[in-house]
């Protein structure tokens, strides 16, 4: 089991994707370390040119937890988190295997299923 943790910016979901075809049942990819429901909210106004990287680090979030959350559902991740401190979480997706064309994984004991 292999854990990597992915650098949210330029190029984050192409890692991704990487990641998923290369990786192998059970091992575990943390997309995003903070707290995602607060994250992803971050509005950043377009004449705010100072803050162009931050505006692109949310945007690049956004698409890439949406796709984290569709492969979820398609049944090729399960999707947990770790909490870490107050407010700050790890969020993790394990690669599921795949029995005669269906999923199946086990949680880790100490994670949060949110799938």
């Amino acid at each position: 089991m292999e854990r990597i943790v992915l650098e949210v910016g330029p190029g984050a979901l192409a890692d991704y994707y990487d990641w998923l075809k290369q990786s192998a049942a059970g091992d575990v990819l943390v997309y995003w370390q903070g707290d995602l429901q607060f994250d992803r909210q971050v509005v950043v106004p377009e004449t705010d040119v100072l803050r162009n990287a931050e505006r692109l680090r949310i945007t690049t979030l956004n698409v890439l937890a949406d796709r984290v959350l569709e492969d979820a559902a398609d049944g090729q991740l399960l999707l947990t988190q770790k909490r870490i401190g107050t407010s700050l979480f790890e969020y993790r997706a394990t690669r599921r295997r795949q029995i005669y064309g269906s999923s199946f994984a086990d949680a880790p004991n100490d994670d949060l299923v949110l799938a």
